[in-house]
């Protein structure tokens, strides 16, 4: 039998160091925690020691959590504890979340940050680990989600960490549970509830045979009084954010159920447009184009509600401005502005109110511009009670077919999923009123109504006439 010290006699001095380093550390083997503090030389909370533990004494470890509790924080801590403790060539971490930015800003920052901060075996380029020339981490969001994007990856240690998990396309749970064969082996969920239809959702269910963690953001320090460090404090979520989550979008909205308690909210039947695609149009946003087609504009005057300006360029969407208590001249400036700033050519104004005192002076302007009235007939009327339902109900199929991205706004998120639609008597789709929504809660869907305007039929048949004007 070799014994350890013949054995390092026999390697190089990289080699060395690294094996040294593991000698040291195998009595961290089953203390996480402990290696976390003494090795990372930081804090973790209460639920944050309970996932770490967990990954220890679990092969299947599933997390839902309010946002801003630190779930990244203690992944990154995990994978470093992962490899630092277990033999060169027996220890494997691959890593994947629903979009190569989630990969790289997200987890894998937080992994870099450790790595240099501790000083810990090997060298990290972007999201691959190596020491003494082996791979030994990786991070991927493998492209088109293609089959066998997994294969190949062995080992006696392998840990699969499905971060923001609500959002992991169905085939990467599929291929990663093929590499969960050996005993030795662990694969750690983590992520907000933005789904309960999704997979992540199922793994989370009771009886799912999956060891299940839920992260309140009412249970986390800055609410129950646990002793941590004043910097780690400020990076979780606050009472304060809490409070205008509450105010702004209701208690019982999905946002709020969602990101503040931690928990799937419940899908209504009568949900316009569902959280999970609401979510992937925003996580399918890189930035924001240089030139737009169409505005989408939803004005209000004075009160709590909001002037906005959405911008469109093919299924790209995000917002020009959010103004409150301005005139409709001031109103009137603002999308002179963004026509010339973006070169768009087509204008939908919401004419209803106040609205329509802006499009008169657009047309006085010799703006093109065109007037939607929510309350109108639908073009399709045997199937929608008005207009507003038909461009609603068009809104909904375009996220329904993956055909439009938007931006990351937490308000628009919120308003978006707070949308309901009935059947009348004549069973035709009838979107809910804003008064019925101000009931349950939700505030006015400006930034959602704007969108609308933008993706609205009238939109395309405005977009197409000035293409033929240019053509002439």
């Amino acid at each position: 039998m070799i014994t350890a010290p013949e054995f390092l006699g026999e390697i190089t001095e990289g080699e060395r160091c690294t094996l040294e380093r593991y000698l040291r550390d195998t009595r961290y083997l089953l203390d996480p925690v402990g290696w976390q503090r003494d090795v990372l030389g930081g804090v973790l909370w209460a639920k944050q020691r309970e996932i770490a533990r967990a990954v220890r004494d679990h092969r299947l470890v599933a997390v839902h959590s309010a946002q801003d509790v630190g779930k990244s924080y203690v992944a990154a801590a995990i994978t470093c504890w992962w490899i630092s403790t277990r033999p060169v060539g027996d220890a494997f971490v691959v890593t994947t979340a629903p979009t190569q930015k989630q990969v790289e800003v997200v987890l894998w920052r937080e992994i870099r940050r450790m790595h240099r901060a501790a000083n810990l075996p090997g060298t990290i380029t972007g999201t691959e680990w190596k020491i003494a020339g082996e791979l030994v981490a990786m991070g991927r969001k493998p492209a088109d989600y293609a089959l066998g994007a997994f294969q190949g990856i062995h080992g006696p240690h392998v840990l699969l960490i499905l971060d923001e998990a609500a959002g992991v396309h169905q085939d990467i749970w599929t291929q990663a549970r093929t590499q969960m064969a050996n005993e030795g082996s662990a694969m750690l969920v983590i992520g907000n509830p933005d789904d309960p239809a999704s997979e992540f959702a199922r793994v989370c269910a009771p009886g799912s045979g999956w060891h299940v963690i839920h992260i309140d953001g009412l249970g986390s320090p800055n609410f129950t009084g646990e002793c941590i460090p004043e910097k780690i404090a400020r990076q979780l979520i606050s009472p304060a954010w809490e409070k205008d989550m509450a105010r702004r979008f209701g208690e019982e909205s999905p946002v709020y159920v969602s990101k503040v308690r931690g928990l799937f909210p419940e899908e209504s039947e009568d949900a316009l447009i569902s959280l999970a695609l609401i979510k992937a149009a925003q996580d399918r946003f890189d930035a924001v184009p240089e030139r737009a087609e169409t505005l989408g504009v939803d004005v209000a005057r004075f009160g709590n509600n909001e002037t906005v300006i959405v911008a469109r360029a093919g299924g790209i969407a995000w917002i020009v401005s959010r103004t409150r208590k301005q005139d409709t001249m001031q109103t009137v400036g603002r999308i002179r502005q963004a026509l010339k700033d973006l070169s768009a050519s087509t204008v939908i104004v919401d004419d209803i109110g106040v609205g329509g005192g802006v499009v008169d002076r657009l047309k006085e302007d010799h703006i093109s511009v065109t007037p939607f009235i929510a309350g109108e007939a639908a073009k399709d009327s045997a199937r929608f009670a008005n207009a507003k339902a038909e461009a609603s109900w068009r809104l909904r199929e375009f996220f329904e077919k993956g055909d439009i991205t938007i931006c990351p706004d937490e308000d628009l998120l919120a308003q978006l999923s707070g949308i309901r639609y009935e059947l009348d008597s004549s069973q035709r789709i009838r979107i809910e009123s804003k008064e019925d929504a101000r009931s349950r809660g939700i505030a006015s869907p400006d930034i959602a109504d704007a969108l609308m305007l933008a993706f609205s039929a009238r939109a395309e048949r405005q977009r197409a006439r000035v293409r033929r004007l240019v053509i002439r």
